[in-house]
């Protein structure tokens, strides 16, 4: 507190000084002649007192960094401070010291997680604040030239925070912080813990610290004094703009920020000191009170101290020529030039010598930025490097945005598997498997399939979850991981989180079973041994077909509550097809899921839901995409049901009753299934005696593909025969043979198979 006051009252002493130095300053032009005729004492002489308004206003923005009662160290770190804003009205009094007359508002906060005590405390304040401060730039000692000037500043203001702490999620569950790191919504020590599901923080501060009273504090007055002093930088901009840049500490007269002091109770006690905040920002500012120059006053001062002559004959990389006359500047010391400056290519290679590794590098050949020759299997690995569609050179990094800790790349996640087949499934195991609300499907290969259900973090969380699928009757559930694309068998849980957390070195170097090489058992659970050609290739929807509506796709572990087999789930049929289509008919579809029937059949689904409602407005997203057969399918218990048991009466009776799982359904939309003959592909612009021949063709159009080419078709047709019949007159008539048809589906390439088999 004795600081404060130091401060408080040095900051009336220099108010104080500078205004008796304005007082006491006479200017040269202002004295008046004296009477020397007189020869009484000398008189007094005083300088004008007049005083000329001239305001600057500032806008600005930063951040608020909280120092108080919450974290070890009690400071919070400047990459989670929280955005603030600041208005700013000022008037210099004299060349060196300014008065501000400023408003601030934002928020403050902060997020305690696993301290030492463990009392994982958070708070956000809504901070509005008003006040005054003096403002030193050292003018008296700096050049006048200066475009930069540093400040130091001190003053007093009164501000009002409003205090809110967030205890429960957007469900309405609180928070409890268990050892492991995790949040839950029941108590680690309580009786009815193994019932705990996992959540997340919303980071909602939706209960006011004074109104919940843990410390017996009562109402207290959210508002209070504090004297902020601050330092940073002016820089002028020109006669009117001013950017400034700082910190300002604000020394509050209270404790009360937080909600927690050194008078709390329990593990919330704080320290004896009162809570204050930084603000960190930048500022622009605009002087009303600056005249512009006339035009006269422009053209005859911009240029007083320029030496053309001079500028004529710089040369600023010493190579001889001038920079007026020089193409390339910047060349090093000592290269030899030409009469432009530019350095000496003897090969012509487009590197010049002194970068030169190959001087003799034959006319017409493509080089590096060394001048050596590149090979064609070089620029082909150059292409794969520049390309990288497969990840051959990419490094996958995960980062998190607030703060929290984030896996690397190398850690485990962990899946429950039901089984892989290399078969279609039989109509009773299927639907068992999609009355399983977060069951995904992945291809292992062309013929394998792996059905898997949840993503978890943990080893802990997904040994639970097995337990709960075996006991609603899937005897052969076990853990697996994924990792480089392929499952393993995860270890045994042995309750070490140290073991089980995804450092087992004997399972990365290939110790544990492949479950790709290991299908024996999995395939027992079917009887099946013929080829499942099920999947979609598209590894991020079959990997993640837990449904947002049904909040269980975030990759932190699932509860076991969240993802009970029980009950309803609906899902959005996309037809069934006789034919494995690609993931170009399914580019826009989220959590698609793809089952191959025991009859050969084809079916894609997407999505999970638990109420009709939700599965309808997906179904109409559906709809909007192209799949206007797209239907509602209904599963309970592991069986399939109609929409009336399900909860609700459809409009359309045939939506559900009349689909059965073994009849062939397109529900996309055959308008979208476009046919064009396609003439030639081309780098550039097509040879001339190519660009003839296109010239007489109706039609023909230029389209980019997805490699940087350009495609040459014809048309675009709706039925098959039809491009057909006009890939035959334009081999006939104009001669290119090598003409073919080529089919799209909503503007994306399909194979012609595919094209046909969704216009059935």
């Amino acid at each position: 507190m004795s600081l404060r006051i130091k401060l408080f009252l040095s900051f009336f002493v220099l108010v104080s000084v500078s205004f008796a130095q304005s007082d006491e300053t006479v200017s040269a032009d202002s004295i008046s002649t004296i009477d020397n005729s007189s020869t009484s004492a000398p008189q007094e002489i005083k300088a004008p007192t007049s005083f000329v308004f001239k305001p600057t206003i500032g806008l600005g923005t930063g951040v608020f960094s909280y120092f108080g009662d919450i974290y070890d160290k009690k400071f919070q770190p400047p990459m989670t401070s929280r955005i603030a804003y600041e208005l700013n009205v000022s008037q210099y009094f004299t060349n060196y010291l300014q008065f501000n007359f400023y408003a601030l508002f934002g928020k403050l906060g902060a997020n305690e997680r696993n301290t030492a005590n463990g009392r994982n405390l958070n708070f956000e304040s809504q901070i509005r604040a008003g006040g005054i401060n003096v403002l030193y730039n050292f003018d008296n000692f700096l050049p006048q030239t200066r475009t930069v000037s540093p400040f130091v500043s001190v003053g007093i203001e009164s501000f009002e925070f409003l205090s809110k702490t967030d205890l429960y999620d957007k469900q309405g569950y609180r928070y409890y912080y268990w050892t492991d790191g995790t949040i839950r919504n029941i108590d680690q020590n309580a009786s009815n813990a193994f019932m705990a599901i996992e959540i997340q923080r919303d980071y909602t501060y939706e209960s006011d610290i004074r109104t919940l009273n843990l410390d017996g504090f009562g109402k207290y007055a959210e508002r209070s004094w504090a004297i902020p002093v601050g330092a940073g930088a002016l820089i002028k901009i020109n006669d009117y703009w001013t950017f400034k840049i700082g910190a300002t500490m604000h020394f509050t007269y209270t404790d009360n920020i937080d909600g927690v002091s050194s008078n709390s109770t329990g593990n919330r006690v704080g320290n004896s000191k009162n809570d204050n905040f930084m603000m960190t920002s930048f500022s622009l500012h605009y002087n009303l009170g600056t005249k512009k120059r006339t035009k006269e006053q422009e053209e005859n001062g911009n240029f007083d101290d320029v030496d053309f002559f001079a500028l004529d004959l710089e040369d600023m990389d010493k190579d001889g020529v001038p920079d007026s006359k020089d193409s390339c500047q910047g060349t090093p010391p000592g290269t030899p030039v030409d009469a432009k400056g530019c350095p000496i290519d003897d090969d012509d290679d487009g590197v010049p010598n002194y970068k030169d590794d190959e001087l003799d590098t034959p006319k017409g050949l493509f080089v590096d930025e060394k001048g050596v020759q590149l090979t064609d299997s070089i620029i082909a690995y150059q292409y794969r490097m520049y390309v990288d569609s497969t990840g051959e050179f990419a490094t996958v990094e995960y980062s998190s945005h607030n703060g929290a800790a984030y896996k690397n790349a190398n850690q485990k996640e962990y899946f429950v598997s039901l089984g892989i087949f290399e078969k279609g499934i039989a109509p009773e195991l299927m639907t068992k498997f999609l009355s399983i609300s977060d069951i995904a499907s992945t291809n292992l290969n062309d013929s394998t399939t792996i059905y898997t259900v949840g993503k978890y973090n943990n080893l802990l969380d997904a040994e639970l979850r097995k337990k709960q699928l075996i006991a609603e009757g899937n005897p052969n559930a076990k853990v697996v991981y994924k990792k480089d694309g392929k499952f393993y068998d995860a270890p045994a849980y042995t309750g070490n989180s140290s073991t089980n957390n995804g450092n087992n070195n004997a399972n990365n170097n290939g110790n544990s079973n492949n479950l790709v090489n290991n299908n024996n058992n999995s395939n027992n659970n079917n009887g099946n041994t013929s080829n499942n050609n099920s999947g979609n290739n598209n590894s991020n929807n079959s990997n993640n077909s837990t449904n947002a509506a049904s909040n269980n796709s975030n990759n932190t572990g699932q509860n076991t509550a969240n993802s009970n087999n029980s009950g309803i789930v609906l899902r959005v049929q996309l037809g069934a097809y006789s034919r494995k289509l690609s993931k170009s008919v399914f580019k826009d579809v989220p959590n698609l899921i793809e089952v191959k029937t025991e009859d050969g059949l084809y079916k894609y689904m997407t999505g999970s839901f638990k109420t009709v409602d939700e599965a309808a407005k997906h179904k109409v997203e559906m709809l909007l995409k192209g799949y206007q057969g797209a239907f509602i399918t209904a599963y309970k218990d592991g069986k399939r049901v109609t929409l009336k048991e399900a909860g609700a009466t459809p409009l359309d009776k045939k939506e559900i009753e009349d689909n059965s799982d073994s009849q062939l359904l397109n529900a996309v939309n055959k308008k979208l299934v476009v046919f064009k003959v396609q003439v030639g592909v081309f780098k550039n612009d097509p040879p001339e005696e190519k660009q003839i021949l296109y010239n007489k063709i109706k039609n023909l159009s230029k389209e980019p593909t997805a490699t940087g080419l350009n495609r040459y078709v014809v048309g675009a047709y709706n039925d098959y025969n039809e491009a057909q019949k006009v890939k035959n007159d334009i081999i006939k008539n104009q001669g290119l043979e090598d003409a073919f048809i080529v089919a799209f589906f909503n503007g994306e390439y399909i194979s012609i198979q595919e094209a046909l088999e969704l216009l059935k």
